[in-house]
This record gives structure tokens, C-alpha cells and sequence, in this order.
């Protein structure tokens, strides 16, 4: 059933380097349906719905808006917002108070779990409305779908910075560890063996936050590695971890979601690989370059974002809801795509891990499978940008009048 009325759409949790494709995807698509009179953007995501803090997207001009698509990290900015059930009733007002008969949320697990609470806080009001979720990560850890939009490019940025970094390990015949985003998948840690041509290079061993991996081998298999080329670079995710072992790779400070905050890995393994093979070890941290770098825009992925957030206006429109917009691979040379959807309770809140049989035998790298599997996210045709600097573009921010209360959230 379609409905008549306002559409709002928000960005939330870390950002991507293709995440506003998915934005102008869904603008572009909701000008051409007669059934969405005005297009609200809220600023800084859930934080912007219970604020009323939303901007008039029809507003901004059209040329703005074609330069937004390859402008890295979230345009509306985001949020990282655990929402309590006061937080989502005073989502429904706002939705009730602003006409909105469509949202749209572009995230990850947590962004799709909070999609599938407004969308059953509305089925069981009196207040007809259309919730679809947008997929989004670097981390590449959603379920059912192919793949995230954000992890192929991000995934390239992690494998060039990894072989740049090794070459300057190679010319010293030093070691190094690069510290990958990802807590609890290791898909763009494991991306970074897409750029290890040759065996002699680097990265020579990659750990991801799947295995739990024993410090004595760890040891041994950099002596062994350095032993044999000569130098030594290992990528390991941010979520490496040595079991009940005393190396501290995580804070005791918390985020919004309750989980530990970490980094200092790459930091830790490093004075333990100079301490025990006897070669200085420098340390990188990648950093939210891996979310940013432009330059390093894969057209595959930059189109996948743009394909899910039309897919999502047009799907509302025509009457489905408590859904997330999926991608389904068709062929992997060349690669080839189509959208379709599984419902928000399937992918809220779960976690995709890199399956255990595309994690070689020694537990320090990926297999060929993997490899097949990321390579044409990773390495395709880069997105063709603007010679020189960017000058990256911002909204006008037509403003929403408010008519509402203002909300004092309690914490």
C-alpha cells in the first residue's frame, strides 16, 4: 500500500567513503515518486529525530547534490545512539508531528535493530508508516547480504596502505604491524592479503579477531617469516586477541553500545616481536582513513551504496516495510549485482564472521576462497575524481521548523 506523506531519512554509526551514494540514491529516487511530498534529513541520525533537528533534502540544489555522491563520511553526520524506549516513543512523535510515512535508516547491526523497533513500535500504533534499513560498514560483518557497501573501499585503502608499508619494511629489513579496523570480523584485516602477490610479500601473516591465536606460535611464525625474506609485516584486526594471555589490546572504557574500546594492538605485538626476533618493529594504526580516504573509492562499491538507496525509496513507496535492502552477487568476473531484501529481524544485531574454512590451517591468513571472494570488491575500477584537491561539498541545511517540545533525553 503506498502512502502519502514526508519521508526522513538518517545516517548512523561509523561512516564510509561511499556512504553518501546511498543518500543521493535514495534523494534522487524519492524525486521521482509523487507519493513522498518533502525529503527530511536528520542530522546526526537518531540524536536529529528526537531533536526535530532535520533538514528539507527537495531544498538542496540539484548540482550539490550530484558532487555529494563521491564525498566521503556521513553528510547529515551521524551518531552512535543506543535508543531506549522512551527514545523511540518520541521517535513516533516526531514521526506523527512531521508527517512522515517513510524512514530510512543507512547503518550497521545496531542502526538495523533500531530500524526493526520503529518499525514495530509503528505496526502497533495507530500511525501508517513504511521502515526500510539501508546496509553500511567497512566492516563488511552484516548477514544475509553479499556484502556491505563501505568494505570494498575501505578494503582497498587497508590493502594499499599495507603494501606501501611493507616496501618501506623491505628497504630497511625491519618489521611492522598495522593495526585493521574490526572487532569482532576480521573481513577488511583479511583484505589485506588481496595485495600479496608473492609469497616473499607482505603481509606475510594476518590475524583476524575470529581466531584466537597462541603467543609462542605468534612468535615462531614471525621469526620463521623474518628469517626467510628478511623482513616481517603483519596485519592483525583491532579485536586480535591472545585468549586468557596477559597482553592488554583493549581499554577499560566503554562506547554508547557497552563494548570495550580498543586499539593499542599494533602497539603491544610490536615491542613483542622487537623483544623476542631481535629486529626493531615499527607500529601503524590505519585509522579512520580506512572510512575516509577517498582516492581509494572503488567504483563496485560506490555503486552498491548508491543501488541500496534507491532500492529502499522504491520498495517503501511501493509498499513494503521491515525489510533492509540486501545486495546478491551474480557473478564475480566481471562483477555483477542486483538488490533485494531479508527482514530486519534476520540482520539486526548479528554478526557475520569470516567462515572458519576461509581462514588458512596455521590461523594466519586467508584462504584462496577468501581471497576470490574479496578481490573484486577490493581491486576493480577505482571511482574517476576530480584532478587536484577535493573541494567536498556541504548541505545548505534548509531547516524543519520544529513542533515539538524539546526533549530532554535521560541517560
Amino acid at each position: 500500500m503506498s502512502l502519502q506523506g514526508n519521508a526522513l531519512i538518517g545516517q548512523s554509526g561509523g561512516p564510509t567513503i561511499v556512504i553518501n551514494a546511498s543518500l543521493v540514491g535514495a534523494i534522487e529516487a524519492a524525486e521521482k515518486h509523487s507519493e513522498i511530498d518533502r525529503f527530511f534529513g536528520a542530522v546526526h541520525g537518531l540524536t536529529g529525530v528526537l531533536n526535530e533537528q532535520m533538514i528539507d533534502l527537495f531544498r538542496e540544489d540539484d548540482d550539490l547534490i550530484r558532487k555529494m555522491r563521491y564525498t566521503p563520511s556521513a553528510a547529515l553526520g551521524t551518531c552512535r545512539l543506543k535508543a531506549t524506549e522512551e527514545d523511540l516513543n518520541r521517535c513516533m512523535e516526531v514521526f506523527k508531528a512531521h508527517d512522515i510515512r517513510y524512514f530510512f535508516y543507512n547503518g550497521g547491526n545496531d542502526s538495523q535493530l533500531v530500524c526493526h523497533l520503529i518499525s514495530e513500535l509503528a505496526k502497533g500504533s495507530d500511525w501508517d508508516m513504511q521502515v526500510i534499513g539501508i546496509p553500511k560498514t567497512i566492516d563488511n560483518d552484516l548477514a544475509i547480504t553479499d556484502n556491505c557497501p563501505g568494505f570494498g573501499s575501505a578494503g582497498r585503502y587497508a590493502a594499499w596502505a599495507v603494501q606501501c608499508a611493507a616496501r618501506d619494511a623491505m628497504a630497511f629489513g625491519n618489521a611492522e604491524v598495522l593495526e585493521v579496523m574490526g572487532r569482532d570480523a576480521g573481513w577488511l584485516t583479511g583484505a589485506t592479503q588481496c595485495g600479496r602477490r608473492e609469497d616473499w610479500m607482505g603481509p606475510h601473516l594476518v590475524y583476524l579477531p575470529e581466531v584466537t591465536v597462541d603467543p609462542d606460535k605468534f612468535v615462531a611464525d614471525c621469526q620463521d617469516v623474518y628469517d626467510e625474506y628478511g623482513y616481517l609485516v603483519v596485519a592483525v584486526s583491532e579485536g586480535f586477541n591472545f585468549g586468557e594471555s596477559e597482553v592488554a589490546t583493549t581499554s577499560e572504557e566503554l562506547d554508547e553500545f557497552g563494548h570495550a574500546r580498543l586499539g593499542g594492538v599494533a602497539e603491544a605485538l610490536a615491542k613483542m616481536v622487537e623483544k623476542t626476533v631481535g629486529v626493531r618493529c615499527r607500529f601503524d594504526k590505519l585509522g579512520n582513513l580506512q572510512r575516509a580516504f577517498s582516492p581509494c573509492m572503488s567504483k563496485v562499491d560506490s555503486d552498491e551504496a548508491y543501488a541500496v538507496g534507491q532500492d529502499a525509496v522504491n520498495r517503501a513507496v511501493a509498499g513494503e516495510t521491515d525489510i533492509m535492502i540486501t545486495i546478491q552477487r551474480l557473478n564475480s568476473d566481471p562483477f555483477e549485482f542486483e538488490t533485494e531484501t531479508t527482514s530486519l529481524m534476520s540482520v539486526a544485531d548479528v554478526t557475520k564472521e569470516v567462515p572458519e574454512d576461509w581462514i588458512n590451517e596455521e590461523q594466519n591468513g586467508v584462504t584462496d576462497e577468501f581471497i576470490e571472494y574479496a578481490m573484486p570488491l577490493v581491486s576493480g575500477a577505482a571511482v574517476e575524481l576530480p584532478e587536484g584537491l577535493p573541494n567536498y561539498p556541504v548541505f545548505q541545511k534548509h531547516f524543519v521548523d520544529s513542533k515539538l517540545q524539546p526533549y530532554e533525553r535521560k541517560k
